[in-house]
């Protein structure tokens, strides 16, 4: 006879909206953005975050935790990048859908995936200038990714049109007679 575990298995146990939504917040606020390197005269790279951002050239290394001026500049990304983190709460309390959720996660991406695409132009257009790679680094969007495949979310919330549609007692004595 084989006997079943006295616990149930990690993925059936319920996950608790606060703790993803703290995780995601932290990771939305600590994680990196994006990433930036050039070797016009030596190694320049520069990791920028929600709240610091970090350079290093052959002539100094900088660590900076944002002031409330660049804090300012780096609002939307930020706000972005928590109504990511709120998002994956609703999610796990059973509010939303996981399609939903992922395009949001994808939308909270998108300034800096732009930007860099703007970069990537820019360079183009004048090859001849400094080399250099920049990008955006996705660490929430595949933290929240990650999350989702290893603790899945309870069964997401009918919508308007998966709902059945019941008639009403006027129609359906009205059909019958």
């Amino acid at each position: 006879m084989s006997e079943e575990p006295a616990t149930p298995a990690i993925k059936d146990k319920p996950v608790n909206p606060t703790i993803v939504g703290t995780v995601m917040a932290l990771v939305a606020l600590l994680a990196p953005i994006a990433f930036g390197f050039s070797g016009y005269d030596g190694l320049h790279l520069s990791v920028i975050a929600v709240l610091w951002a970090f350079t290093s050239s052959p002539y100094f290394t900088h660590l900076e935790i944002m002031n409330i001026f660049t804090l300012i500049t780096m609002m939307p990304f930020g706000f972005l990048r928590l109504a990511y983190a709120y998002q994956m709460v609703r999610l796990y309390k059973g509010r939303t859908t996981k399609k939903r959720t992922l395009t949001l996660g994808i939308v909270s991406e998108l300034p800096f995936v732009m930007l860099f695409i703007l970069y990537l132009i820019l360079w183009f257009l004048n090859p001849y200038g400094p080399m250099g790679l920049a990008g955006p680094t996705l660490i929430l969007l595949i933290v929240g990714l990650l999350i989702i495949r290893f603790r899945p979310p309870p069964e997401s919330p009918e919508i308007w049109e998966e709902m059945s549609v019941e008639k009403s007692w006027w129609m359906e004595e009205s059909t019958n007679a």
